[in-house]
């Protein structure tokens, strides 16, 4: 029988980010991502899925996306008792889950999860600054989910701006960005390779990251 655990939270958060459940036969689970700057981070989610349910997923490309299939029932079924809604319209309607949302580790890890696979981190790199501005970004067309996830980084103390007609939430700045990695972190290696570029220093502060 599965528990709730900081994986299984983070795997939360990697399929409301950018995957899918489908609960009809045959019932399984679905994450979709770039088929390049994803694929080591796909190879990541496999180690953690065959450590946690004893399964190993499939990995494919098609129709220009890498994807990580599984075919689990238990798991398919274990995600929407936790409350993440199966079928196209997640995205509108998904929530963080209320047994995750209370436990305050397990949000940190499901909002990693989030973020890895929907968020991006840039660089305004405009002559008004001095040095390349760093920003997190996370875009989602869901307005309550939004708030969900700006009010948790407000309690731990992470300053977010998002502007009322475009429903995404930004991260500004080194000491902001700084903040997020520390009590969050990253662990897609497209988004740390990103921040290796111009801010090395940010991801001494990542290692509490632990390997999958």
């Amino acid at each position: 029988m599965l528990k709730l655990n900081q994986n299984i939270s983070e795997l939360a958060g990697i399929i409301i980010g950018n995957g899918n459940i489908y609960n009809k036969r045959p019932s399984y689970v679905e994450i979709t991502g770039d088929p390049i700057k994803d694929r080591e981070y796909f190879g990541q989610i496999y180690n953690v899925v065959k450590k946690e349910l004893n399964y190993s997923p499939k990995i494919f490309v098609r129709d220009g996306a890498i994807r990580l299939r599984i075919n689990n029932k238990e798991f398919a079924n274990f995600l929407i008792d936790i409350g993440i809604p199966a079928g196209y319209g997640k995205f509108k309607k998904v929530l963080l889950p209320g047994k995750i949302k209370y436990r305050r580790l397990y949000t940190k890890h499901c909002i990693r999860g989030i973020i890895d696979t929907d968020g991006s981190v840039y660089f305004d790199i405009r002559k008004a600054y001095k040095y390349p501005y760093i920003k997190i970004e996370l875009h989602i067309k869901n307005k309550k989910l939004l708030f969900e996830i700006v009010d948790f980084l407000k309690n731990l103390g992470i300053r977010t701006t998002y502007p009322g007609k475009k429903l995404s939430l930004y991260i500004n700045g080194e000491q902001e960005v700084k903040k997020y990695i520390m009590y969050i972190g990253f662990r897609n290696l497209k988004h740390i390779r990103k921040i290796n570029r111009y801010y090395p220093s940010l991801l001494s502060f990542n290692a509490s990251v632990t390997q999958w």
